[in-house]
């Protein structure tokens, strides 16, 4: 029989070495991990890179400036600049020319219809009316003369048709007696000589009775005209003296005591008289786009730089047809009267005029502003009105922008009257309470340092 011994070894741990493949659970666990590392930076980059395009969208998307379409109030207007003058001025001037011997008006001065003014030296012109005085007289005498004359020879002829009678009825005789042998024909011939010489007489004494008549003509057409010259010179001498045609006030005084004014090919200025400062008128010049909304009566609202806080009202009392062209720009004059009793208004004042031309209570407004935004085209930066000027005359259709669920929606409306800062609106989709687009606030994109995040510095 034989024996097997059987030996026991001990049990010995081998330890893998460094680079053999590990057993297959352990190698499962390390795949895990490295996919969640893996998914874990994926995640990080993904929400960096979200990050930064949110970041970048949310300081370069249009930040709209709106305002709610509200009720109120529109007073619709025409501005212009105009001058303030008084109604009725008057320019006194002369019809004499001389030197200026004394005056008797002031600035600022209040005067009566027919007040003495000023005084022009009278010396030559009282010499010329005491020439023509002196014309006149000699004038007159000669006219006397010759209506004595004209006596004179109205008497020869009476005496020469007296003297002409006798000797035709002497002839008549003469012819009887001579036939009956009673004188001889010598008496018969001297008494016929003498008739004739009598008819001569008598037209003689007729043709000097028109000839005086003529020179007596002749001599008043000298006194008339002598007397002509005296007016004209006493006129003349009367117009040395300055008088106020009108009760009013002096605005301007044009001339000083010792100057010399000439009258020759035009009246010379020598005083500006007012009627009145408390009836004042402002003259406008309207451009022909706005001269078809004004009419007469219309109220209008002045203020001038010297009360800036004083609001002056007025009427518009002439719109006048004649047009004025300057540099191919017509415009058309208009007068607005208004009344200050406190005399602040000075002549020669430049007035702002607001020209009242429709009013509106309680409508549905949004700013003017609104009419004209329209979404921009491209980026852009700071304030941002993008568009062109829609806003027309009352009536008009336009689309105005509303901001809902954060996008601009367009809306059709139909404008009204406007006052410059807000517009009615007539009709169309507006409600009160929608949020209008005036215009948008953008910023420009940082600079980014590829494309993560801003740069620094």
């Amino acid at each position: 029989m034989s024996l097997t011994t059987t030996q026991v070894q001990p049990k010995v741990t081998v330890e893998t070495p460094i680079g053999r493949p590990p057993s297959p659970p352990r190698a499962h666990h390390l795949a895990l991990r490295i996919f969640l590392i893996a998914a874990g930076a994926a995640f990080v980059v993904l929400s960096i890179i979200a990050l930064v395009r949110w970041w970048k969208e949310a300081h370069t998307a249009p930040r709209y400036i709106t305002a709610p379409v509200v009720y109120g109030d529109v007073q619709a207007s025409v501005q212009e600049t105009g001058t303030v003058n008084p109604v009725d001025e008057v320019q006194v001037g002369t019809q004499v020319s001389g030197t200026i011997a004394s005056i008797a008006a002031d600035f600022n001065d209040t005067v009566r219809k027919g007040q003495v003014l000023a005084v022009i030296d009278p010396t030559s012109f009282q010499d010329a009316a005491t020439q023509a005085q002196g014309q006149l007289s000699a004038a007159t005498a000669n006219a006397l003369q010759m209506q004595a004359n004209v006596t004179s020879a109205q008497a020869n002829v009476l005496k020469a048709k007296s003297q002409l009678a006798l000797s035709q009825r002497t002839l008549g005789r003469d012819r009887q007696l001579v036939a009956g042998g009673y004188i001889s024909q010598s008496q018969f011939d001297t008494d016929s000589a003498a008739n004739d010489a009598n008819v001569q007489a008598a037209a003689g004494a007729a043709a000097g009775l028109d000839v005086a008549r003529d020179q007596l003509a002749a001599a008043q057409a000298q006194v008339n005209s002598a007397r002509a010259q005296l007016e004209s010179a006493n006129y003349n001498l009367e117009r040395t003296v300055i008088r106020s045609p009108i009760d009013g006030i002096v605005v301007s005084r044009n001339v000083s005591v010792g100057q010399t004014v000439a009258a020759s090919f035009q009246t010379p200025t020598l005083y500006v008289l007012a009627t009145t400062l408390q009836n004042m008128q402002i003259d406008t010049s309207v451009g022909e786009a706005d001269v078809g909304e004004l009419s007469v009566g219309q109220s209008a609202t002045i203020t001038v730089p010297a009360y800036p806080n004083v609001n002056f009202q007025g009427v518009v009392k002439q719109i006048r047809i004649n047009p004025i062209v300057t540099n191919n720009v017509v415009t058309y004059d208009a007068i607005i009267a208004v009344g200050d009793v406190t005399g602040r208004l000075k002549p020669g004042m430049t007035a702002n005029v607001a020209i009242h031309i429709a009013s509106r209570r309680h409508v549905l407004t949004v700013p003017t502003a609104a009419l004209l935004y329209r979404p921009a085209q491209g980026p852009s930066s700071g304030a941002n009105v993008a568009g062109t000027a829609v806003a027309g005359a009352p009536g008009s259709r336009t689309t105005i922008w509303v901001l809902r669920g954060g996008k601009p929606v367009p809306l059709t409306a139909i404008i009204g009257p406007s006052d410059d800062t807000k517009v009615e609106i007539r009709n169309g989709e507006l409600r009160a309470g929608d949020q209008v687009i005036l215009g948008t606030r953008q910023q420009q994109a940082p600079r980014t340092i590829n494309g993560f995040g801003p740069a620094r510095g």
